[in-house]
């Protein structure tokens, strides 16, 4: 029972974030998750968290939604997906908590590149794919891709809004990959599926009435540092299992 509470309450806290500032709160959750369960269960249920959050701000935010953006990104995000599904159990658990973990580094690291024009939508159509692929293995893809919707003509609410959908696609995705192609049993885990769903919507419904009242500034670095130690733990018990377990 505690374990589920606290998982819930990781699963709010990131939701919350993610609905605050926009970034870490994947990340935040995929780290909680891997506490608890090994990559291989992590970041499948990962994908139902991201869908139901992501769905919902798009809901929230439906009218301001670039859907031509939408629909560049997950044109070919089905195949890439199904693709990295497939090879999902080829790869040794600990190989796969040692991507995550620099992941979930890198995702921490303030990179200096910053391009400002507008990216064409082939450029969409490759990071959409590339994400899919990538998604299966290292399950919270979002810092990777934030740059690029952020560079967007568009309104904060409008990147905000295309941003989530193009990711609710992604974890739809995802989430039909590891069931078909993968063959992860969701009905076995459908209590796990359901508090996580429940704490995702609860955290992104409570960051409507907070809003901005929270500095984003030091918001970021307390969660940057607690991202900073899971991912040295991670890290940590992939290269024990890979390298000196018997």
């Amino acid at each position: 029972m505690l374990p589920m509470i606290l998982i819930f309450f990781l699963v709010t806290l990131g939701a919350l974030l993610t609905s605050l500032t926009g970034l870490g709160g994947g990340t935040l959750i995929l780290a909680g998750l891997l506490l608890f369960f090994p990559p291989e269960i992590s970041i499948p249920l990962h994908s139902f968290t991201q869908f139901s959050a992501n769905g919902l701000r798009t809901g929230l935010f439906f009218s301001h939604v670039n859907w031509r953006v939408v629909f560049a990104y997950g044109l070919l995000m089905l195949p890439s997906t199904w693709l990295a599904a497939k090879m999902f159990h080829l790869i040794n658990p600990s190989v796969l908590k040692l991507i995550v973990g620099f992941f979930i580094l890198a995702s921490i690291i303030p990179w200096k590149i910053k391009p400002t024009e507008e990216p064409e939508k082939k450029t969409f159509v490759l990071l959409g794919a590339l994400s899919g692929f990538m998604g299966v293995f290292v399950g919270a893809i979002g810092p990777a891709v934030v740059p690029f919707f952020n560079r967007l003509k568009l309104s904060r609410d409008g990147i905000l809004s295309t941003k989530s959908a193009g990711q609710m696609v992604l974890q739809l995705s995802k989430i039909i990959a590891f069931s078909g192609a993968a063959g992860v049993n969701f009905l076995e885990m459908k209590n796990h599926v359901g508090v996580l769903v429940c704490g995702t919507l609860l955290g992104v419904l409570i960051s409507i009435p907070i809003g901005k009242k929270i500095s984003d500034h030091k918001f970021n670095l307390v969660v940057n540092a607690l991202l900073a130690l899971i991912s040295i733990k991670v890290l940590f018990e992939g290269m024990s299992e890979l390298f000196f377990s018997a």
